[in-house]
């Protein structure tokens, strides 16, 4: 169920530090005399209770909103557009509104928009992935609304989390592709901004050292790889290393790039070499050659964290780790 907590206030934060609710609100405000001993002090409890400042002035501050925050990495990635499309359809109808913030990848940009977000006392947190700055965690594990982390469930959540194993997946993917009788292993798409595909990405890797098989995995990118990256990308790895028999990508949009540069050059796929991607999206499914893939429920997902914040916010039970689960989409491309 999800968690029932009363909102960090002032006083707490005055009552921790020992000091008067005006000195906290001078050292929050940065306004008037406080010294730089006291001021140290005060912002390392308020970061310790998760107290972020409430921005909703006299009768509104004790007011529902009916805005729920939503921060994701991207909207340029085909994945979290669909993710979107579940959130904003399961909010609209129970009355709700999205906000959101995009960051970039970053966790300390997920921070400054968490914190902002919250300042706004919205009615609930639908973020990404479960990885996120100590203080982002703590604010949001001492928010008093449904906190939603969503795409991974492979570790302990702040308070509900909607996706899939990650690590489940890819294994799932490097058994195929080894039961197919592929030993020479590349991977595009490596990155550390990316925790999800991070996670994916160690896993195949595990999987295939314990198989005896080595792999090939340039650090190419510093972002998820788009299609141009993707074909490009293989370009260059091919040209370093040409008796790869198989390249696995950490996403279908990049692994299409790579589809186009096989039949722009006369490689046979999967005879020549063998392709797969990471998410089932429609483009990995039209080309002319459909991509082998993991197929993730990436609507579902939307739909299911905001169905979660608003069955919460009812008082309705809430299971703290909701499994999709996965599909093993087995193309013509591996």
């Amino acid at each position: 169920m999800s968690k029932q907590r009363r909102r960090r206030t002032l006083r707490d934060v005055a009552d921790v530090a020992n000091v008067s609710e005006m000195t906290v609100s001078r050292v929050l405000s940065g306004k008037g005399v406080v010294s730089k001993r006291t001021r140290a002090h005060v912002l390392k409890v308020v970061d310790g209770l998760g107290y972020v400042q409430n921005h909703l002035a006299g009768s509104l501050a004790t007011s529902r909103s009916n805005q729920v925050a939503v921060i994701i990495p991207s909207l340029m990635n085909n994945v979290f557009s669909q993710v979107m499309a579940g959130i904003t359809e399961a909010l609209e109808r129970a009355g709700y509104n999205a906000v959101v913030g995009i960051s970039d990848y970053s966790v300390e940009k997920e921070e400054s928009l968490v914190i902002s977000m919250m300042s706004w006392r919205p009615a609930g947190m639908i973020v990404t992935n479960l990885v996120h700055t100590e203080r982002t965690r703590s604010i949001l594990a001492n928010a008093s609304v449904p906190v939603v982390e969503m795409m991974d469930i492979s570790g302990e959540p702040i308070d509900i989390c909607v996706g899939l194993d990650h690590a489940k997946a890819a294994t799932a993917m490097a058994d195929h592709l080894i039961a197919k009788g592929y030993t020479r292993f590349g991977y595009l798409g490596w990155n550390n901004h990316d925790f999800a595909a991070a996670t994916r990405f160690s896993a195949i890797r595990e999987r295939l050292a314990k198989a005896g098989l080595a792999l090939v995995a340039p650090d190419l990118f510093d972002r998820p790889p788009d299609f141009a990256d993707g074909k490009s990308g293989l370009h260059a790895l091919l040209s370093a290393e040409p008796e790869l028999e198989v390249v696995i990508y950490s996403n279908d949009t990049a692994a299409a790039g790579g589809v186009i540069h096989c039949l722009e050059n006369g490689i046979d796929m999967p005879g020549d070499l063998a392709l797969a991607g990471f998410s089932g999206l429609q483009i990995g499914q039209i080309m002319p050659r459909p991509l082998t893939t993991i197929r993730s429920k990436r609507y579902d997902t939307g739909r299911i964290a905001a169905r979660s914040v608003i069955n919460a916010l009812a008082g309705q039970s809430v299971g703290k780790v909701i499994d999709l689960g996965f599909e093993l989409v087995e193309g013509e491309t591996a």
